[in-house]
This record gives structure tokens, sequence and C-alpha cells, in this order.
């Protein structure tokens, strides 16, 4: 939610800052892109000075060690630039499973390995994934600084049933979602004749991210929303949107002084059209389920939020249950967009594994999400994609009370300690479970797995969605989707690259690994 991109947080703001800079059309525009360049570096000083006057008191036992060789300002920032996993693993070997890094001004704790289960596994009252990420990518504030005039997110309760990862749980589980499929295949097959109709030979470049994260919008309003209002184009082109709208928002939260940030947020980089927006849609369709003007006769996630009581038993306002649609939309477009781009670059420099694919898939008798979903290669070729294709750092969670480790070392309240995913997923300790080795990319690695290593199953050897109580909820959901718009690309399209390479990752801090940027070939073969 699940969402930065570039190689390191000043950088990627000097290059924000600097587009917008070059295509600034008025003096006041200039003149804030160019105090804003001074801003980000006197800020960034600013706050390591009062760091290091206030720092916290170490324990003087049993401390996880923090790691040597940091730069002023940058920390270890350069260091995990040039090599992410390379750095992880050598100071893993150095300093054992938990280690202390800095990248700028921010602490980062690390888990490795066998370690990860036990931030994945701890109490909510011990660790908070929602303040971690905030600490990280501000979404919330973002929300706010756009919205709060307008409208104030409700306060969720502890005893509350979360408003928008229960209805996930309880409606979206392998056995539920066939009833979705319908309105899946609706939304790609139109997305499919008004884009992408190709005669045999003709070619098509497209940006990956861009098209999918429309395609996979089309699919998650119609399928969240309901068909009353989930085939708005307006709606649609918002929800995809939403994200980088945020994120690039959100970056300049994490490195301005608050005061000339929120300033910047609310006059030039508010959200604030795409929750009108939603607002306006959202709002009258719940009223109208409500009051029975409306029928409630297909299954949505905003039907079952407006339905959904408080703990007091009193029900949300229909402006309360719009308002979390934005969450949902979040999360299931962007993940789902993001290992989705990634499976399009892996499969353009493998023509066998296509034609494998293709082979694969035309032995349905009719392709539907859940006829897709049983193919195995497919589903060992995804689940490869969310093993391989994986943020170095990630799962963010803050330590809301100290915590200790199975190895007697004390992680401080109010730190920030994330998951070092790519290591965990690459450890020698699961060597002996996989032919091939785990650096490489190995699409048949699981095609004769048992049940428990298929795409949308977790382990300490597939992380991406989470572990335990807190795994991602709506992960069945995404994993049919990604399978269904795959195999409906590989029927009607080979995919290339205009290099015929794999093309290289992006970064961002060392972190967050994102897809190439390189274009998709499409060409017809139909």
């Amino acid at each position: 939610m699940n969402q930065l991109y570039s190689n390191g947080i000043l950088t990627t703001a000097s290059n924000f800052l600097l587009s917008q800079y070059s295509n600034a059309t008025n003096d006041r525009r200039r003149f804030f892109v160019t105090t804003g360049s001074v801003l980000v570096t006197v800020w960034t000083l600013l706050k390591l000075v009062r760091k290091q006057n206030h720092a916290s008191i170490e324990y003087k036992n049993n401390i996880v060690p923090s790691v040597s060789g940091t730069l002023p300002v940058f920390g270890h920032a350069f260091q995990i630039n040039k090599d992410p996993l390379g750095f992880i693993q050598k100071c893993k070997a150095e300093y054992g499973p938990a280690f202390k890094i800095k990248l700028v001004t921010q602490d980062l704790y690390v888990l490795t390995g066998k370690m990860i289960p036990e931030l994945l596994m701890a109490s909510r009252k011990t660790v908070s994934f929602t303040e971690g990420i905030e600490t990280i990518m501000p979404v919330e504030r973002v929300m706010r600084l756009s919205y709060e005039h307008k409208h104030t997110e409700e306060n969720i309760s502890p005893r509350d049933k979360h408003p928008i990862t229960y209805p996930i749980k309880q409606n979206f589980k392998p056995n539920q979602i066939e009833v979705f499929s319908d309105r899946v295949e609706k939304a790609f097959q139109g997305l499919l004749q008004e884009e992408l109709v190709l005669k045999r030979g003709e070619k098509k470049q497209i940006d990956p991210w861009d098209f999918l994260s429309h395609a996979i919008s089309r699919i998650s309003c119609l399928c969240f929303a309901g068909s009353r209002v989930g085939t708005n184009r307006d709606l649609i082109h918002s929800m995809a949107t939403l994200t980088q709208s945020i994120v690039k928002a959100g970056m300049l939260l994490t490195v301005l002084p608050p005061m000339i940030a929120d300033i910047v947020v609310r006059r030039y980089m508010s959200v604030e059209r795409q929750l009108d927006l939603l607002m306006k849609l959202l709002v009258p369709l719940i009223n109208g389920l409500r009051s029975g003007e409306i029928p409630d006769d297909e299954p949505t996630f905003v039907s079952m939020t407006s339905k959904l009581l408080k703990s007091d038993g009193s029900m949300r306002s229909p402006e309360e249950a719009a308002f979390h649609f934005k969450g949902v939309a979040l999360a299931s477009i962007h993940t789902t967009s993001h290992f989705t781009t990634f499976a399009l670059h892996e499969l353009a420099c493998r023509p066998q594994l296509m034609e494998d694919l293709r082979k694969e898939i035309n032995t349905l008798e009719k392709r539907t999400p859940e006829s897709v979903s049983h193919l195995r290669l497919l589903d060992s070729f995804i689940r490869e994609v969310l093993r391989y294709d994986i943020d170095n750092l990630g799962l963010h969670h803050m330590a809301l009370q100290d915590m200790v480790l199975s190895t007697g070392q004390m992680i401080p309240k109010g730190s920030l300690i994330v998951a070092a995913l790519d290591e965990a997923h690459q450890d020698p300790a699961l060597g002996s479970l996989y032919d091939k080795p785990l650096n490489e990319f190995d699409a048949y690695r699981f095609i004769n797995a048992t049940e428990d290593k298929k795409s949308s199953t977790i382990g300490i050897d597939l992380i991406s969605f989470g572990l335990g109580a807190h795994a991602c909820p709506g992960r069945y959901f995404a994993v049919n989707e990604i399978k269904y718009i795959l195999a409906e690309l590989l029927v009607r399209f080979d995919i290339s690259t205009p290099s015929g390479k794999r093309a290289p990752d992006n970064y961002a801090m060392g972190m967050v690994k994102f897809p190439p940027k390189e274009p998709i070939i499409l060409e017809g073969i139909l």
C-alpha cells in the first residue's frame, strides 16, 4: 500500500524540482522551484544537526550494531545505491542478521533472513506498518493537506473492524473471487478492443506502467465500485494516476520544511480533484444502496464497507464509507501494476518462455480468470516474478515500544524497522529447496511445486505479500488478475523491447526496486 521513482530522496527531489523548473511558465513558479532546491539541502542539514544534538540513548548491552562508514548528510546512501543487495549481504556477514544503517537523516534497523518473521508476526501493539510507511511516504498527510477543508477522515477505533482490510479479508478469499470474473474480463477485453487491436505483424510501442495502471484501474473500479459508476472514464483515470500524484507530493513532504512543504502541496500538488470525483460518484451510490433506490445486486467493496458497522454499532456516514475507496484503489492498482510491469519485462527477453506459456494457455477451452489461474507454468512464472523482482528493503514498520529480538538484541521504541526482502529471497539457507541458483530468474522453478508453493502462498521464501495475519488480504484477487492479463496479452502478441534485452531496474534510495523505464513492443500474432 502498499508505492519513489529515483536513486535517492535528494536525487529524486532534485530531478522533480528541475523538471518543474524546465516546464515552468511564469516567474512565480521558477522562483518556487529555485527556492525549493536550496531548501532541500538546508533542511536536510538542519535535521541532521538536530538529530545529532538530541540523539537517543542507546542501550549499553545487547544493542543492534550500527554499520560503520556513514557519510555526513548521506549516511550509507552511496554504498547501498551502488549495490543494493550486495551492501545488505556484506552488512549481514559482518554484523549479523540485524543491524542499523543510515539513509540521509533516517536510521533504519534492518532485519534479514529468518529474523524477518519476528517483525511481520509481531503484535500491532509492538510495531505499526501504517506508521512505518507514513514515515517514508506520508500518504495520509498528503490526503489531509489536499482534502481536510472538505472532509475529515474518520479516526478508526482499535475496536473497529478495519473498513478497508476487513471487507477484503472476508470477501476476497480464493473460493470467493469468482464472483468478480465477468467484470475482470469485461474491463480488460474492453481496453484491448479500444487500444490494442493489431493485425498480424503490426507493432505498437507502449509504456507498460501507464498502460497497465489504466488497465488495472478499469478492473478495480468495475469490481470494487460496481457497474453503476465503475465504468466512468474520469474515475478510472483519476484512480490510475492517484498513486503517482501522491508519491510526488509525499516526496517533497519528506525533504522540505513542513511550513514550506505544506504550502507547496496544497497549492501545486493537491489530489483534491481526484478525491472530489470519487466523492461525487460514490456518495450518491451509497445513499441509493442504503435507501433501496439502487438494488444491492452485485458484490462490491463500496457495498461491503458501507454496510460494515463500527464497534459502537453505528453506521459510517456515506462520506466516510466513500472516502475509504481511495485506500483500496491505492493498494490494488499500484501493486498489481508494479508486478505486472516486471512480468512483461521478464517475458520480453525470453521468447522460448513466451512460446511455452502460449502452448499451455491454448490448452484451455475457454480463457477466464478461473481457468487461467490453474495453469502450472504461468503460476510458476508469477511466483518467480514475485520472488525475484522484489524490493531490497521494504515492509517498513515503526516500533511502538522496545522490541526484543530472538538474539536478545533490542530495537528502541520509535525506531524504523525494515525487512531485507531481496536478501531473504536469496538466502543460501533456502538453496536446498531449489535446483537453480536463487540469484537467477527461473520461470520454471516452481512448475512441479506442491500447493504450498503456489504464487499466492506466502512463506519465508516468498514474503512479497507479508506474513501471518498481517499478510495482504487481496493477494488472491491480485494474482488471478495478473495471470489473466498476461494470458490475454500472450495469445495476441509477441512481447519485446527496443534493445532486445532485459533493461536495468531502478532503485529509490537503494530500498525500493522499480521496473525498467524502457518501453515494451507488442507485435500482433493473430
